[in-house]
């Protein structure tokens, strides 16, 4: 028992200097909640892609939005291609739920791992993947997007791929 509550003890005491190092005082990093970017990320996420509100593209993106996700639209306006993958993910996903695993924020940047559950529309069959998406802001808009979807795991789940040799 002394050494779980020496440990427990060392734990507080280091993750108090590492608050305090960062500057941040705990209540104030509480009360001031998720950042702009975070804020807006999460309403692509949710309204955008799980609900199928396509509203959120027009409040979120700039005009001109630099896109590098493989086969994405960029030959129109920024919202326009927002509304293009949120339409095409659900599309080929049925029952489309995106949900977010990881979030950081660096600067300008929001770099967040999702969870694309749903049912693959052609082939009828239950698909669970990895996405990432980077996506930059600069004045509270949408700016620059990666996006990686996990393909190989969703087109090994519908078959389309041969299944991993058995080792």
């Amino acid at each position: 028992m002394k050494t779980s509550l020496t440990r427990r003890l060392f734990g507080t005491i280091f993750a108090s200097i590492a608050i305090c190092s960062a500057k941040i005082h705990p209540a104030v990093a509480q009360e001031s909640g998720p950042s702009t970017n975070v804020r807006l990320f999460n309403a692509i996420i949710d309204r955008g892609f799980n609900r199928g509100d396509l509203s959120i593209a027009d409040e979120v993106c700039a005009e001109r939005l630099i896109e590098h996700e493989y086969l994405a639209k960029t030959d129109v306006p920024g919202p326009e291609i927002l509304k293009d993958q949120i339409q095409t993910a659900r599309r080929n996903i049925s029952n489309l739920s995106l949900t977010v695993e990881d979030l950081v924020e660096s600067g300008s940047k929001i770099w967040g791992r999702s969870t694309c559950t749903g049912t693959h529309s052609r082939s009828g069959k239950s698909v669970s993947f990895t996405v990432i998406d980077i996506c930059r802001f600069e004045k509270g808009k949408l700016v620059e997007h990666w996006g990686v979807p996990d393909r190989f795991a969703q087109l090994h789940q519908i078959g389309t791929l041969a299944p991993p040799p058995k080792q």
